[in-house]
């Protein structure tokens, strides 16, 4: 008894054991430590330092006037982690922007994944919202990041954002640059599926079922056999077909949609 006793108490110390070392795995991220211009911090060394005293003296403005404040980070990698979950928690330990207006912008790109995200607070997901931040991802800086100019494209990335919240808080920032529209650059479903392919199959596949039915071999039973069993089968192909076209357009928005939540998008 004493045994049986024992042997529970040592496997609710492993489980106990077990389960806070996932608690704390999870829930602390080998994230970069802020720097003491906290505006921005170029881990990965992308940035040359006119565009970082840049980044800085626009921010010290910025935060003047609004309490917003649009970070800067760069890294070599993501550390095993997704970017979302590396900005997210980026953001929320440095606490960027205002505390109670949680107006606070986090610019982070990380280098050997090639990967870009645009992370913002509550504060303004009026005016940053998924689509435009998207949009300045895909016009004002992955362009320039498929080039491997970094620095450029960060900066008139940064400058795309910063002129959305000068329009938000009604200011103008003496000194700040306009951002330049490159051009699309990521390929993005638009919505309609490439329906070449299916159509090609539903043709062979009435080909088939007017050639078997014909001989009065063909789908005997519910739909009956002969021609009239073949039309029949044909109406519900189209039917289905077209069922099956108007859900895969749903989807392919629904994930666009995620695809521009937070802004994100890999760089070739």
């Amino acid at each position: 008894m004493t045994s049986i006793l024992y042997n529970k108490k040592i496997k609710y110390i492993l489980i106990l054991a077990i389960f806070s070392i996932l608690l704390i795995t999870n829930s602390s991220y080998a994230i970069v430590s802020q720097t003491r211009e906290f505006y921005v911090n170029d881990s990965a060394n992308l940035l040359s330092d006119e565009t970082e005293d840049y980044i800085i003296d626009m921010n010290k403005t910025l935060e003047e006037q609004t309490g917003a404040q649009i970070v800067v980070v760069t890294v070599q990698n993501l550390e095993g982690q997704s970017l979302e979950e590396y900005a997210t928690e980026l953001f929320r330990t440095n606490g960027i922007g205002d505390k109670e207006k949680n107006n606070g912008v986090l610019l982070l790109c990380a280098y050997e994944e090639r990967q870009f995200r645009i992370e913002v607070g509550y504060g303004l997901e009026g005016t940053l919202t998924d689509g435009k931040t998207g949009r300045i991802q895909d016009e004002y800086i992955i362009p320039y990041l498929k080039e491997n100019n970094f620095n450029d494209g960060i900066r008139n990335g940064f400058n795309a954002v910063l002129k959305e919240v000068e329009n938000e808080y009604s200011i103008t920032i003496e000194g700040a640059e306009e951002g330049n529209v490159v051009g699309t650059t990521t390929t993005r479903t638009n919505g309609t599926s490439n329906i070449a392919p299916h159509i090609i199959m539903m043709v062979i596949f009435i080909l088939v079922v007017i050639f078997f039915s014909r001989r009065g071999i063909f789908f005997i039973g519910g739909f009956g056999g002969g021609h009239f069993g073949g039309r029949r089968l044909i109406w519900w192909w189209w039917f289905l077909w077209r069922r099956g076209l108007f859900r895969r357009r749903r989807l392919i928005k629904k994930f666009l949609k995620m695809n521009r939540n937070g802004g994100y998008g890999d760089v070739p």
